[in-house]
C-alpha cells in the first residue's frame, strides 16, 4: 500500500511516498510558493493610490481587500497543492494520504480538498515539518502512521 505524505506551509509543499514501514521516503515532488514570504504590501505591485474621504478632510485607500493579498495568495497555493493531489490519487500513486502542516495552512488545505481526497487521509499533523530532512521526517510521523 502506498502513502503519500504531503508536508506543506504556505510557502512550499513536499510530497513523500511511503512503500511501508521500515523503508525509506522518497520525495515525489515539490511545489514551491515563494511569494508567501512576502508581506501584504510587497503581494500587490499596482497599489490603488488613496481616494478622498466623503467630507472631503483625509483620504482612504483607493483599494479595500475582503481578503488580504498574502492569504489569497495562500488559499490558492493550497487549491494548487490539492491540484496536485488530485492528479496523484487518479494517477494511483497512492492509497493513503498522511497531511503534515501548520494549523493556519492545515484549515487551507482541507478545504481544497474533494470528497475523493477527504476519504483518503489516514491522519493529520499539525506542525510545520517542510524543513526536515526524509529519516527525521520519518521519524516524527512514525508515532500517527506506519511510514
Amino acid at each position: 500500500m502506498n502513502t503519500w505524505i504531503l508536508v506543506a506551509n504556505a510557502t512550499s509543499a513536499l510530497f513523500w511516498k511511503s512503500r511501508g514501514t521500515g523503508q525509506d521516503l522518497e520525495l515525489e515532488r515539490r511545489l514551491e510558493h515563494p511569494e508567501g514570504r512576502l508581506k501584504n504590501g510587497e503581494v500587490t505591485t499596482d497599489a490603488g493610490g488613496r481616494n478622498a474621504t466623503p467630507a472631503g478632510q483625509g483620504s482612504r485607500p483607493a483599494t479595500q481587500w475582503g481578503t488580504a493579498p498574502r492569504e489569497a495568495g495562500a488559499e490558492k497555493f493550497a487549491r494548487e497543492i490539492a491540484h496536485e493531489l488530485s492528479s496523484g490519487l487518479s494517477a494511483k500513486k497512492f492509497d493513503r494520504l498522511l497531511l503534515a502542516a501548520p494549523p493556519d495552512f492545515m484549515g487551507k488545505i482541507r478545504e481544497s480538498l474533494d470528497n475523493r481526497l477527504q476519504e483518503k487521509v489516514a491522519a493529520t499533523v499539525v506542525r510545520d515539518y517542510t524543513l526536515l530532512p526524509a529519516r527525521e521526517l520519518r521519524e516524527k510521523l512514525a508515532e500517527v502512521l506506519l511510514v
